[in-house]
């Protein structure tokens, strides 16, 4: 009797931790990323749509400046570069694309631009600017 109500308790108890640590799992997933977000500017919004909220997931980043970019889940933030053909004209008088590359953390909205100080012209800088997403819809 004792072996039986020993083995259920083992068991119910396995079952249990299993549970937890399966909940545990999920729970720690990134959150979803769908939805309407501003910079605090009005006249810039972006307009993100995912397929899924984890490791590798892809989607699109649109603004209303006119710009549409993937997305992709990578190291538990969402990446995505913006590109304007002939953005800069550099010292040479010929014209260069500008990347800007933007990653952010799903959880706290709080993200970094990367960019190059003379974008794709020679002798710049890379800098990186911090940045606060509000989901606005």
């Amino acid at each position: 009797m004792k072996q039986t109500i020993t083995r259920t308790l083992v068991t119910t108890f396995a079952m249990t931790a299993a549970a937890v640590t399966v909940a545990g799992t999920a729970l720690a997933d990134p959150a979803p990323f769908n939805g309407t977000y501003s910079g605090g500017d009005p006249y810039n919004v972006w307009t993100v749509t995912t397929n899924c909220p984890t490791e590798g997931c892809t989607g699109t980043v649109a603004s209303n400046q006119g710009w549409s970019v993937p997305t992709t889940m990578t190291g538990g933030t969402w990446n995505f570069i913006v590109t304007k053909p002939d953005g800069v004209i550099c010292d040479d008088g010929t014209y260069a694309p500008a990347y800007i590359s933007l990653a952010v953390n799903p959880d706290t909205l709080a993200g970094v631009i990367t960019s190059d100080s003379n974008y794709s012209c020679p002798g710049g800088q890379i800098t990186q600017s911090p940045f606060q997403l509000q989901k606005i819809g």
